[in-house]
């Protein structure tokens, strides 16, 4: 069971930091699978009872490990302060993209068959919230709109994800800044316009 421990005691985060870091290494040297918390603690110079006073296991690691890493690129990137346009929606889907990019660098071997969901799918929650509350700054259009922000959020956060997954898992045929184009494309301008349709 994880201790209610301060977050902004310096010590604290020093420690998760130690854990976090040691664990980056461990998957790029081995798959999910092969890494236990004994390697994880023996790699941070810490003992398994500061590992679990800081996560419950290595799932709980994993899912800190990518939220975290998501939110503090969004944050160097795109604070939540930004408003919604064009130019910050293609901002953030290409932050998207990068991140899964990065992340599938970090890890020596996809071993997601023993996830109910990919690891990755934390993105596309943080990616939900952080495009419902953006949404929520816009004022609502004077005609009767169709869908909610939470179902737009819904779409476009795994429209962005969905595609980013499947471009940054593959041979990336094409750039970030190419396929970050093509998806706002669809979503902005729907199929109708953001794809070429044979005559």
């Amino acid at each position: 069971m994880v201790t209610q421990l301060n977050g902004e005691d310096p010590r604290v985060k020093r420690t998760r930091q130690l854990i976090v870091q040691a664990f980056t290494e461990l998957l790029a040297e081995k798959s999910f699978r092969a890494i236990s918390v004994q390697d994880v603690a023996e790699r941070a110079t810490v003992n398994r009872a500061t590992f679990y006073a800081h996560f419950e296991d290595k799932y709980a690691l994993m899912d800190y490990f990518i939220r975290d890493s998501f939110q503090q690129a969004l944050a160097s990137k795109l604070p939540a302060s930004f408003p919604f346009t064009l130019d910050n929606l293609y901002l953030l889907t290409r932050t998207v993209l990068e991140h899964l990019a990065q992340f599938h660098g970090q890890c020596k071997v996809a071993d997601k068959q023993q996830f109910e969901l990919p690891p990755e799918a934390t993105v596309q929650n943080e990616l939900y919230k952080f495009i419902s509350n953006w949404l929520k700054q816009v004022p609502p259009p004077d005609h009767q709109c169709q869908a909610t922000v939470e179902t737009a959020a819904m779409v476009m956060s795994w429209a962005i994800f969905g595609a980013g997954l499947q471009w940054s898992s593959g041979s990336k045929t094409v750039s970030a800044e190419q396929m970050a184009n093509q998806i706002v494309a669809v979503l902005t301008r729907g199929l109708s316009e953001g794809i070429t349709m044979p005559a």
